[in-house]
C-alpha cells in the first residue's frame, strides 16, 4: 500500500479482525463511535478471544469519539512514529481505526486488522545483507519514519526479516532498533543490558548490534512473537500489561506496579512463577537504572497452551539520560525503594517471603556488573551524568542489602 493508498483508509467503514488467521470480529464506524463485535460464526466455534480484555460475547462493545478498544490502541506505535503514521494517513490522532488499519497487517501478536472482505499480505519487511552499503538513516527517510508493521513503542524501530548476518537472528523476523538523536548510544546501552539480563537468568530474544555502510549502529532483536517452522511463520498471542488491564497507552504510567503485576499474574497458569519473574524484573530495573518499565514494557505470551511471562525487552538504563525514578510506583513511591519496600510488594502479589528474599539477593549479585560499566570508560556509558549514575546505583544497592 502506497502513501496515497493510506489516505483511503479514512473512508473504510468496517474492518475485519483476524485471530490467528481466522475472521473473529469486526470494527465498525458508527455515529456513536466504533463498535467491536464478534461474528456469529466465530462465537459458534468458540475460538480464542481476540484479547483478554475482550472475552467472547455476543455483546457489541462501543468505543466513543473515534477511539477503538484499548487492546487495538495498544497495537499502535507511539511518539514520533505515531506522528509519522498520522501524517501518512492524513488524519487526526482521534481517528484510531484508520491508524490501526494502517499498521494492522502485521502487529505484535496473532491479531490482524484489515479492510472488510480483504486479505492483503503483510507489508514486506525491510531486508538487508551484510556488506550492503545501505544506511539506516535512509531506511527511515524512505519511509518517512513510517513502519507499517505494528511495533508498539516510542523508540525508532524498523522491522526486518531474513537478515543475513552471522547471528542467531539470521533467518528470523526481527526488529531493527535505531538510536534517536536525543538518546546518544541507546543501541549500545540496550544491547549491554540485554546481555546482562540474559546472564541474570531472564529469557531475552536473540539480539545483535549491526552496523550500516556509514558506521551507524543498530540493534537487531528477534521477534519473540514469531517462529518459522518448516518455512512457515507461526504467530503467537502477546499482550502487554496495558492491554491486559484494558487501559489506553496514554495511561501506561498511571497504574502501579502492584496493579500491573496482579493483572498479569491472574492470566498466567503458573502464578507463582509469574510473580517471581515480575519481582525479578522490577528488581533488575531498579538495580540497573531502567526508569521506563511501564505498563507497555512487560508482557505475557501464549505459545499455544497457556499464558506465561514473555521474554524481557526494552531494557536500557535511563540513568545516563537523567531519569532517576522508576516508571511506576511500588508501595506508593518511585524513588528510595528499600528491601522492605520490595518485601511489601512481594507480599501484595502473594510471593512467599523466602522466594522474595532470594530474588533480592540473587539480583544484587547478578546486577553487580552494572556498577562497573560506568567506571570502565565504555563509550555508551560516559558523559556528564556518569558519576551521578554510578552513585545512584550504589545507593540503590545499599537500600536492598539486609
Amino acid at each position: 500500500m502506497t502513501a496515497e493508498d493510506l489516505t483511503t483508509l479514512r473512508g473504510i467503514e468496517v474492518a475485519d479482525v483476524l485471530k490467528a488467521g481466522h475472521l473473529a470480529a469486526t470494527l465498525q464506524r458508527t455515529s456513536a463511535g466504533v463498535d467491536f463485535a464478534y461474528t456469529d460464526d466465530y462465537l459458534l466455534i468458540g475460538g480464542p478471544a481476540v484479547a483478554t480484555s475482550l472475552p467472547l460475547s455476543a455483546e457489541v462493545r462501543v468505543s466513543a469519539a473515534g477511539s477503538v478498544p484499548p487492546f487495538f490502541a495498544g497495537l499502535l506505535p507511539e511518539g514520533r512514529r505515531l506522528t509519522a503514521l498520522r501524517d501518512a494517513v492524513k488524519t487526526s490522532l482521534d481517528d484510531e481505526l484508520s491508524l490501526v488499519l494502517a499498521i494492522g497487517g502485521d502487529t505484535v501478536g496473532d491479531v490482524r486488522v484489515v479492510p472488510h472482505g480483504e486479505r492483503p499480505p503483510p507489508p514486506p519487511p525491510l531486508t538487508w545483507q551484510a556488506g550492503d552499503e545501505i544506511r539506516f538513516a535512509d531506511i527511515l527517510k524512505l519511509s518517512g519514519l513510517l513502519d507499517r508493521r505494528g511495533m508498539a513503542g516510542a523508540q525508532e524501530k524498523a522491522s526486518a526479516a531474513m537478515i543475513k548476518v552471522p547471528a542467531t537472528a539470521a533467518g528470523q523476523e526481527a526488529i531493527l532498533k535505531l538510536t534517536p538523536p536525543e538518546y546518544p548510544h541507546l543501541v549500545d546501552n540496550e544491547a549491554w543490558f540485554l546481555g546482562l539480563a540474559r546472564k541474570a537468568g531472564f529469557t531475552v530474544p536473540a539480539f545483535q548490534v549491526v552496523t550500516d555502510g556509514a558506521g551507524e549502529r543498530g540493534l537487531l532483536v528477534a521477534r519473540f512473537d514469531r517462529r518459522i517452522i518448516d518455512g512457515l511463520t507461526t504467530c503467537y498471542a502477546v499482550e502487554d500489561a496495558a492491554q491486559v488491564m484494558g487501559i489506553y497507552p496514554a495511561d501506561k504510567y498511571r497504574v502501579t506496579s502492584e496493579q500491573v503485576a496482579t493483572a498479569l499474574i491472574e492470566r498466567c497458569q503458573a502464578r507463582q512463577v509469574a510473580a517471581r519473574e515480575i519481582m525479578r524484573s522490577l528488581l533488575f530495573a531498579w538495580l540497573t537504572g531502567n526508569g521506563d518499565l511501564h505498563a507497555k514494557n512487560v508482557s505475557i505470551i501464549n505459545l499455544g497452551a497457556e499464558w506465561r511471562m514473555a521474554p524481557a525487552y526494552d531494557l536500557p538504563s535511563s540513568l545516563p539520560y537523567g531519569n532517576e525514578t522508576m516508571a511506576l510506583t511500588l508501595t506508593g513511591r518511585t524513588t528510595d525503594l528499600s528491601r522492605k519496600a520490595f518485601m511489601e510488594f512481594a507480599d501484595s502479589i502473594s510471593l512467599p517471603e523466602l522466594a522474595a528474599k532470594r530474588a533480592i539477593d540473587e539480583m544484587l549479585i547478578a546486577t553487580e556488573p552494572a556498577l562497573e560499566v560506568f567506571t570502565k570508560n565504555v563509550e555508551a556509558f560516559t558523559g556528564p551524568r556518569n558519576e551521578a549514575a554510578q552513585a545512584q546505583l550504589e545507593y540503590r544497592r545499599r537500600l536492598l542489602r539486609p
